[in-house]
């Protein structure tokens, strides 16, 4: 683990963290344009396309109005700026990948990354989704019970479950696309490798997974709170609480870096251990071998 903060400045790093931050801003500037887009009426000043019990009861004749004078129809999706969201994202997605050849030595290519996403959903998606689906119905069942602490245990944990699936689904991805770099020759054997190199492991990964997810959100909420405190009365404090954003989402991506070359480290002593293995198996199938001949011609000469 300590190996893995290494690297923790390189180029692919402050990519990785450049990219991440523009997605959070991105995706806070098309929530920001919709609101004020909601926030019309109709073009007249001060009108507003939201009900008086908003959040209580809402008809289908305050959908439509939204729709008509809320500004949507004309920018659905806020102009370029989803689009230049899902570029970030993808660039957070190929700053990873580099991030990760760049630590093992391989050469990061898009057929190897591509690949390694189908493997990783046709081997993760369906054993992930059924542990994390038990434990969010188990979260709902609690919450349905009326006690009120496990009703907050379920408000925070559910979320929290969701956002541990897509960790280690991503996990499963990281470590098959990095077998698939290392030329991994039959694939049978490539997809039994990557599959037991996470369920192997279930205590040290699940920490990993949970303490992560855990940690980014509460990184994400305690800038959250912050800025609700702080107030919006001034451009100064909407500022301060941009920059509490930004700096949250930095940090926040050097985690998941120091996850993605933590994984791409314990895939080197995975296969080092492994290649140790058969070495040691076949120099005992050659000692035994050696031995059955030696003990064959001494009976010979003995005969003789």
């Amino acid at each position: 683990m300590k190996d893995a903060v290494g690297g923790g400045l390189s180029k692919w790093s402050w990519h990785l963290m450049a990219a991440w931050a523009a997605f959070q801003l991105l995706t806070s500037l098309v929530w920001a344009k919709h609101l004020r887009g909601f926030s019309r009426f109709a073009g007249s000043p001060g009108g507003s396309a939201l009900p008086n019990n908003w959040g209580e009861h809402l008809t289908a004749k305050d959908i439509w109005e939204l729709m008509e004078n809320g500004g949507m129809k004309h920018e659905p999706f806020g102009s370029l700026l989803p689009i230049l969201a899902i570029v970030c994202l993808v660039w957070v997605f190929w700053s990873g990948w580099r991030m990760q050849a760049e630590c093992l030595g391989f050469q990061a290519r898009l057929k190897h990354w591509i690949l390694g996403l189908m493997d990783a959903l046709l081997l993760g998606l369906l054993p992930l989704g059924i542990v994390f689906g038990l434990v969010r119905w188990v979260l709902t069942t609690l919450r349905s019970t009326g006690i009120q602490g496990l009703g907050w245990a379920a408000l925070i944990g559910i979320p929290l479950i969701s956002m541990a699936f897509l960790s280690a689904l991503s996990l499963q991805w990281w470590l098959c696309r990095v077998d698939r770099a290392a030329g991994s020759s039959r694939l049978l054997r490539h997809w039994g490798r990557s599959f037991l190199r996470l369920w192997m492991h279930p205590v040290q990964w699940t920490s990993l997974i949970l303490g992560g997810v855990a940690l980014r959100a509460g990184l994400a909420f305690l800038a959250i709170w912050i800025g609700w405190h702080l107030g919006g009365g001034s451009t100064s404090r909407v500022q301060g609480f941009l920059a509490l954003e930004l700096l949250s989402a930095v940090i926040n991506a050097w985690l998941l870096g120091w996850f993605l070359r933590l994984a791409a480290l314990f895939w080197r002593q995975d296969e080092i251990v492994r290649n140790v293995r058969v070495e040691l198996e076949e120099a005992r199938k050659s000692a035994i071998s050696m031995e059955t001949i030696g003990i064959n011609e001494i009976g010979g000469n003995n005969e003789a």
